[in-house]
Protein backbone atom coordinates (compact mmCIF):
# COMPACT_ATOMS: atom_id res chain seq x y z
CA UNK A 1 0.00 0.00 0.00
CA UNK A 2 2.82 2.21 0.69
CA UNK A 3 3.86 2.48 -2.81
CA UNK A 4 0.54 3.47 -4.00
CA UNK A 5 0.11 6.22 -1.13
CA UNK A 6 3.89 7.54 -2.01
CA UNK A 7 2.33 7.23 -6.41
CA UNK A 8 -0.65 9.58 -5.26
CA UNK A 9 1.43 11.82 -3.05
CA UNK A 10 3.41 12.71 -5.79
CA UNK A 11 0.74 12.92 -8.68
CA UNK A 12 -1.40 15.53 -6.09
CA UNK A 13 1.64 17.75 -5.38
CA UNK A 14 2.59 17.39 -9.39
CA UNK A 15 -1.02 18.74 -9.99
CA UNK A 16 -0.77 21.57 -7.52
CA UNK A 17 2.21 22.64 -9.23
CA UNK A 18 0.14 22.62 -12.28
CA UNK A 19 -2.50 24.67 -10.68
CA UNK A 20 -0.76 27.23 -9.30
CA UNK A 21 0.89 28.05 -12.73
CA UNK A 22 -2.59 29.37 -13.15
CA UNK A 23 -3.48 30.61 -10.50
CA UNK A 24 -2.14 34.35 -10.32
CA UNK A 25 -5.21 37.02 -11.50
CA UNK A 26 -3.31 38.37 -14.52
CA UNK A 27 -2.50 35.15 -15.99
CA UNK A 28 -4.14 35.08 -19.66
CA UNK A 29 -3.60 31.22 -20.25
CA UNK A 30 -6.39 30.49 -17.73
CA UNK A 31 -9.40 29.78 -19.89
CA UNK A 32 -12.58 29.22 -18.06
CA UNK A 33 -15.97 27.10 -19.72
CA UNK A 34 -19.04 25.77 -18.63
CA UNK A 35 -19.52 21.94 -18.04
CA UNK A 36 -23.20 20.38 -18.47
CA UNK A 37 -24.32 21.28 -15.15
CA UNK A 38 -22.95 24.31 -15.25
CA UNK A 39 -20.32 24.07 -12.98
CA UNK A 40 -17.04 25.71 -13.98
CA UNK A 41 -14.06 23.94 -15.94
CA UNK A 42 -10.92 25.79 -16.21
CA UNK A 43 -7.39 25.00 -18.12
CA UNK A 44 -5.65 24.03 -14.80
CA UNK A 45 -8.11 21.50 -13.79
CA UNK A 46 -7.12 19.73 -17.18
CA UNK A 47 -3.36 20.42 -16.61
CA UNK A 48 -4.03 19.38 -12.70
CA UNK A 49 -5.72 15.66 -14.37
CA UNK A 50 -3.28 15.55 -17.04
CA UNK A 51 -0.35 15.46 -14.36
CA UNK A 52 -2.43 13.00 -12.35
CA UNK A 53 -3.10 10.48 -14.71
CA UNK A 54 0.53 10.65 -16.08
CA UNK A 55 1.78 9.28 -12.51
CA UNK A 56 -1.01 6.80 -11.36
CA UNK A 57 -1.36 5.44 -14.64
CA UNK A 58 1.77 3.59 -13.59
CA UNK A 59 0.24 1.89 -10.82
CA UNK A 60 -2.20 -0.23 -13.76
CA UNK A 61 -5.15 0.53 -11.72
CA UNK A 62 -8.12 1.83 -13.66
CA UNK A 63 -8.35 5.92 -13.12
CA UNK A 64 -12.01 7.90 -12.42
CA UNK A 65 -11.45 12.00 -12.64
CA UNK A 66 -13.80 14.33 -12.57
CA UNK A 67 -12.63 15.30 -15.77
CA UNK A 68 -12.03 12.03 -17.54
CA UNK A 69 -14.93 9.18 -16.16
CA UNK A 70 -13.95 5.40 -16.33
CA UNK A 71 -16.95 3.48 -19.01
CA UNK A 72 -15.52 0.08 -18.37
CA UNK A 73 -17.62 -2.00 -16.34
CA UNK A 74 -15.02 -3.34 -14.14
CA UNK A 75 -14.84 -1.29 -11.13
CA UNK A 76 -14.32 -2.64 -8.08
CA UNK A 77 -10.73 -1.03 -7.78
CA UNK A 78 -10.33 2.60 -9.15
CA UNK A 79 -8.23 5.54 -8.47
CA UNK A 80 -10.82 7.98 -8.09
CA UNK A 81 -9.88 11.64 -8.48
CA UNK A 82 -10.95 15.53 -8.49
CA UNK A 83 -7.92 17.20 -9.85
CA UNK A 84 -9.41 20.69 -8.69
CA UNK A 85 -11.71 20.26 -5.86
CA UNK A 86 -13.13 24.41 -5.09
CA UNK A 87 -12.84 25.43 -9.04
CA UNK A 88 -14.88 28.40 -7.51
CA UNK A 89 -12.83 28.84 -5.11
CA UNK A 90 -9.80 28.97 -7.05
CA UNK A 91 -11.61 31.74 -9.60
CA UNK A 92 -12.37 33.62 -6.17
CA UNK A 93 -8.60 33.74 -5.71
CA UNK A 94 -9.19 32.52 -1.95
CA UNK A 95 -7.18 29.91 -1.44
CA UNK A 96 -9.98 27.23 -1.01
CA UNK A 97 -9.16 24.81 -2.86
CA UNK A 98 -7.46 21.50 -3.50
CA UNK A 99 -5.98 18.28 -5.35
CA UNK A 100 -8.20 15.09 -4.31
CA UNK A 101 -7.07 11.53 -4.97
CA UNK A 102 -8.62 8.14 -3.45
CA UNK A 103 -8.06 4.88 -4.04
CA UNK A 104 -11.48 2.80 -3.66
CA UNK A 105 -11.56 -1.16 -3.01
CA UNK A 106 -14.83 -2.62 -3.28
CA UNK A 107 -16.98 0.49 -2.68
CA UNK A 108 -14.62 1.74 0.29
CA UNK A 109 -11.61 4.41 0.00
CA UNK A 110 -8.49 2.56 1.14
CA UNK A 111 -5.80 5.25 0.88
CA UNK A 112 -6.72 9.12 0.42
CA UNK A 113 -4.70 12.03 -0.56
CA UNK A 114 -5.72 15.99 -0.38
CA UNK A 115 -2.97 18.62 -1.21
CA UNK A 116 -4.28 22.11 -0.59
CA UNK A 117 -1.59 24.38 -3.01
CA UNK A 118 -1.88 27.93 -1.33
CA UNK A 119 -0.39 26.72 1.82
CA UNK A 120 1.28 23.46 0.63
CA UNK A 121 -0.47 21.28 3.27
CA UNK A 122 -0.61 18.00 2.48
CA UNK A 123 -3.13 15.45 4.05
CA UNK A 124 -2.71 11.61 3.57
CA UNK A 125 -3.98 8.41 4.98
CA UNK A 126 -4.44 4.72 4.68
CA UNK A 127 -4.20 1.45 6.75
CA UNK A 128 -1.06 3.05 8.83
CA UNK A 129 -2.32 5.92 9.85
CA UNK A 130 -3.16 9.36 9.09
CA UNK A 131 -0.71 12.04 8.56
CA UNK A 132 -0.11 16.23 7.55
CA UNK A 133 3.03 17.51 6.28
CA UNK A 134 4.15 20.47 4.77
CA UNK A 135 6.09 21.34 1.62
CA UNK A 136 8.54 23.88 0.78
CA UNK A 137 9.14 25.52 -2.30
CA UNK A 138 10.56 22.38 -3.69
CA UNK A 139 8.35 19.83 -2.25
CA UNK A 140 10.57 18.65 0.54
CA UNK A 141 8.41 17.97 3.85
CA UNK A 142 9.58 20.62 6.15
CA UNK A 143 6.76 19.53 9.17
CA UNK A 144 4.98 15.69 9.48
CA UNK A 145 2.43 15.77 11.88
CA UNK A 146 0.93 12.43 13.14
CA UNK A 147 -3.04 13.03 13.23
CA UNK A 148 -3.39 10.71 15.64
CA UNK A 149 -1.50 11.44 17.93
CA UNK A 150 -2.69 15.21 18.25
CA UNK A 151 -2.79 16.02 22.15
CA UNK A 152 -4.47 19.05 21.89
CA UNK A 153 -8.19 19.41 23.10
CA UNK A 154 -10.66 18.73 20.22
CA UNK A 155 -13.12 21.72 19.54
CA UNK A 156 -16.51 21.51 18.76
CA UNK A 157 -16.59 23.00 15.30
CA UNK A 158 -19.06 22.10 12.53
CA UNK A 159 -18.06 22.46 8.82
CA UNK A 160 -20.35 23.99 6.40
CA UNK A 161 -19.15 25.17 3.27
CA UNK A 162 -18.57 28.58 1.84
CA UNK A 163 -21.50 28.47 -0.93
CA UNK A 164 -24.39 28.35 1.36
CA UNK A 165 -25.81 24.86 3.06
CA UNK A 166 -29.42 24.05 4.07
CA UNK A 167 -31.21 25.07 6.52
CA UNK A 168 -30.96 21.87 8.20
CA UNK A 169 -27.62 22.43 8.74
CA UNK A 170 -28.46 25.66 10.69
CA UNK A 171 -30.34 23.67 12.77
CA UNK A 172 -28.36 21.39 13.58
CA UNK A 173 -25.45 23.93 14.56
CA UNK A 174 -27.61 25.48 16.81
CA UNK A 175 -28.90 22.43 18.75
CA UNK A 176 -25.55 21.55 18.92
CA UNK A 177 -23.87 24.55 19.91
CA UNK A 178 -21.60 24.17 17.47
CA UNK A 179 -19.23 26.62 16.37
CA UNK A 180 -19.62 27.80 12.57
CA UNK A 181 -16.38 27.57 10.52
CA UNK A 182 -17.34 28.24 6.31
CA UNK A 183 -14.70 26.55 4.06
CA UNK A 184 -14.31 25.81 0.31
CA UNK A 185 -13.53 22.51 -1.10
CA UNK A 186 -12.40 19.23 0.84
CA UNK A 187 -10.52 21.48 2.73
CA UNK A 188 -13.22 20.31 5.31
CA UNK A 189 -12.43 17.06 5.83
CA UNK A 190 -8.35 18.60 6.50
CA UNK A 191 -9.76 20.56 9.15
CA UNK A 192 -11.64 18.21 10.55
CA UNK A 193 -9.33 15.94 11.28
CA UNK A 194 -6.84 18.65 12.69
CA UNK A 195 -9.30 20.01 14.81
CA UNK A 196 -12.20 17.67 15.36
CA UNK A 197 -16.04 18.61 15.17
CA UNK A 198 -18.82 17.58 12.41
CA UNK A 199 -18.93 18.07 8.64
CA UNK A 200 -22.50 18.33 7.69
CA UNK A 201 -23.01 18.22 3.79
CA UNK A 202 -26.95 18.50 2.67
CA UNK A 203 -26.34 20.14 -0.75
CA UNK A 204 -25.47 17.92 -4.24
CA UNK A 205 -21.71 17.50 -4.45
CA UNK A 206 -20.22 13.63 -5.87
CA UNK A 207 -18.34 11.20 -5.01
CA UNK A 208 -14.64 12.33 -6.24
CA UNK A 209 -15.37 15.33 -4.09
CA UNK A 210 -15.58 13.17 -0.69
CA UNK A 211 -13.95 9.56 -0.89
CA UNK A 212 -10.26 11.07 0.01
CA UNK A 213 -11.80 13.07 2.87
CA UNK A 214 -13.63 10.23 4.26
CA UNK A 215 -10.33 8.14 4.44
CA UNK A 216 -9.05 10.80 6.14
CA UNK A 217 -11.20 11.06 8.28
CA UNK A 218 -11.71 7.02 8.93
CA UNK A 219 -7.73 6.34 9.39
CA UNK A 220 -8.73 8.96 12.22
CA UNK A 221 -11.21 7.22 13.89
CA UNK A 222 -13.89 9.15 12.54
CA UNK A 223 -16.71 7.99 10.70
CA UNK A 224 -18.18 9.41 7.54
CA UNK A 225 -22.62 8.28 7.40
CA UNK A 226 -24.60 8.76 4.46
CA UNK A 227 -27.41 11.33 5.65
CA UNK A 228 -30.56 9.26 4.96
CA UNK A 229 -29.33 5.45 6.03
CA UNK A 230 -27.41 6.56 8.57
CA UNK A 231 -24.99 3.85 7.00
CA UNK A 232 -21.07 4.11 6.03
CA UNK A 233 -20.69 6.04 2.81
CA UNK A 234 -20.14 3.77 -0.42
CA UNK A 235 -18.24 4.39 -3.35
CA UNK A 236 -19.78 2.17 -5.75
CA UNK A 237 -19.53 3.18 -9.26
CA UNK A 238 -23.16 3.10 -10.40
CA UNK A 239 -23.90 6.09 -9.26
CA UNK A 240 -21.38 9.04 -9.44
CA UNK A 241 -23.43 11.27 -6.97
CA UNK A 242 -22.87 11.58 -3.72
CA UNK A 243 -25.61 11.29 -1.17
CA UNK A 244 -26.21 13.93 1.75
CA UNK A 245 -23.68 13.17 4.31
CA UNK A 246 -22.49 13.53 8.17
CA UNK A 247 -18.50 13.43 8.74
CA UNK A 248 -17.87 12.73 12.63
CA UNK A 249 -14.02 13.11 14.07
CA UNK A 250 -14.05 10.89 16.73
CA UNK A 251 -14.44 13.17 19.65
CA UNK A 252 -18.29 13.80 18.28
CA UNK A 253 -19.02 10.12 17.39
CA UNK A 254 -21.43 9.96 19.73
CA UNK A 255 -23.39 12.75 18.66
CA UNK A 256 -24.53 10.96 14.96
CA UNK A 257 -27.96 9.83 16.74
CA UNK A 258 -29.03 13.49 17.48
CA UNK A 259 -27.16 14.71 14.42
CA UNK A 260 -29.49 12.01 12.13
CA UNK A 261 -32.32 12.51 14.60
CA UNK A 262 -32.67 15.74 13.61
CA UNK A 263 -32.08 16.01 10.20
CA UNK A 264 -34.62 13.30 9.21
CA UNK A 265 -36.74 15.59 11.72
CA UNK A 266 -36.08 18.52 9.31
CA UNK A 267 -37.84 16.50 6.83
CA UNK A 268 -41.28 16.00 7.84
Amino acid sequence: MSELLNLAKKAAVNAGAQIMKFYSADNTALKVCLKDDSSPLTSADLAANEAIIKILSKSGIKICSEESILQESDKDEFWLVDPLDGTKEFLARNGEFCVCIALIKKARPVLGVVFIPVSRELFYADENGAFKEILDAKGESTTKIDLNAKSEKFQNYVFLSRRGDSQVAELIKQNLNLKQISLGSAIKFCRLVEFGGVYLRFAPSYLWDNAAGDALVNFCGGKVFDANSSKEMSYEFADLKSPFFIALSKNTLNLKDKITQLYKQSKI
